[in-house]
């Protein structure tokens, strides 16, 4: 079952670690548009979904993702509730 990610400054240090060389974060400019960065804990970026290019997904390689047994990736535009 996965575990409810915290927005906390240790979690942040490690998405910008992934997020920032995520494929598909900087080419669509995600991190100008709240929620900015740690999507697993807050959600879907609110740029729209049809906007926004799947160019891949880092999260499987995060080790927030593994810690709190997440499943799904594309947080950013999937949000925390489209995890399976």
């Amino acid at each position: 079952m996965p575990k409810i990610v915290e927005d906390n400054e240790e979690n942040m240090n490690t998405c910008k670690r992934f997020c920032g060389p995520c494929p598909s974060f900087k080419p669509n400019e995600l991190q100008t548009v709240k929620p900015h960065a740690l999507f697993c804990a807050r959600g879907a970026s609110e740029k729209p979904i049809g906007e926004i290019e799947d160019k891949g997904c880092s999260c499987f390689g995060c080790p927030v993702f593994t810690e709190h047994q997440l499943a799904g990736g594309w947080f950013c535009m999937h949000g925390i509730e489209g995890r399976k």
